[in-house]
């Protein structure tokens, strides 16, 4: 084989593995804005008049049923615990990423609203068990996985896939999904998500695949990705018959 020929191939594989779809889905973590910026102009990233959600990092120096303090070099903001199981497996010292909403109350408390609440540095347990996860959902809350399952239920609400997957024993696993799909109940899927409050929330879901699948070879590819990295090849091959 051709010295260029193998250059080629090597860009294509390079290709591959660059059209590869982010893992995280841009909904969980948003534009980090530090605490002390909030503290300092609360106006601008209230949320009360306009909606608007961002993140938050820091580490969780109280934590109750009433409130969480998230706290970044001595600045300190109060978070909702209203929704107390987006906290589960948390304790204090952990350092999280909260997204949501900021509330600014001039005559009092101001305090972040949660919707996703995220150990960090962010984590992937990749390929999980169903069974895992219902026998022992704090140690995966807040964490990114994916799961494998037969679909037995799936309503829209919203704007929302709401489905429930479940293992060969029985045991089930509630499903938010962000996006459209043609999925029937029956159907064995695979869903990348972020678990946390006891819901797995997905952009990414779909067939299980076989392992020979160019997906499982490059994870997180997409057949659109698929389709301009094969067009590139196609470019590259063509450019080079060309030349020689």
């Amino acid at each position: 084989m051709k010295s260029s020929t193998v250059r080629i191939i090597i860009m294509a594989l390079l290709l591959l593995s660059c059209t590869a779809t982010n893992a995280y889905a841009s909904m969980f973590e948003l534009e980090i804005v530090p605490i002390s910026k909030i503290n300092k102009d609360p106006t601008v990233y209230d949320s009360t008049m306009a909606y608007r959600k961002i993140s938050v990092v820091g580490n969780i120096s109280e934590l109750s049923k009433k409130y969480v303090n998230l706290t970044e070099n001595s600045t300190s903001l109060k978070v909702d615990t209203t929704e107390i199981k987006l906290f589960d497996g948390f304790n204090v010292g952990d350092q999280a990423m909260i997204t949501g909403q900021f509330r600014y109350d001039p005559l009092e408390d101001s305090i972040f609203i949660p919707t996703y609440v995220l150990h960090y540095p962010t984590v992937d347990m990749g390929l999980v068990n169903i069974s895992s996860i219902v026998s022992n959902s704090s140690a995966h809350n807040g964490r990114y996985m994916t799961v494998i399952g037969n679909m037995s239920k799936i309503d829209m609400s919203t704007g929302i896939y709401q489905m429930t997957i479940r293992d060969d024993n029985n045991n089930d696993l509630k499903v938010y999904y962000y996006g459209s799909t043609k999925l029937v109940p029956g159907d064995v899927i695979k869903v990348f998500g972020l678990y946390n409050g006891r819901i797995l929330y997905s952009e990414s879901m779909g067939l299980n695949k076989s392992p020979l699948s160019i997906s499982t070879l490059v994870p997180g590819f997409s057949s659109i990705m698929g389709s301009l990295a094969i067009l590139s090849i196609a470019l590259l091959l063509k450019s080079k018959r060309r030349n020689d």
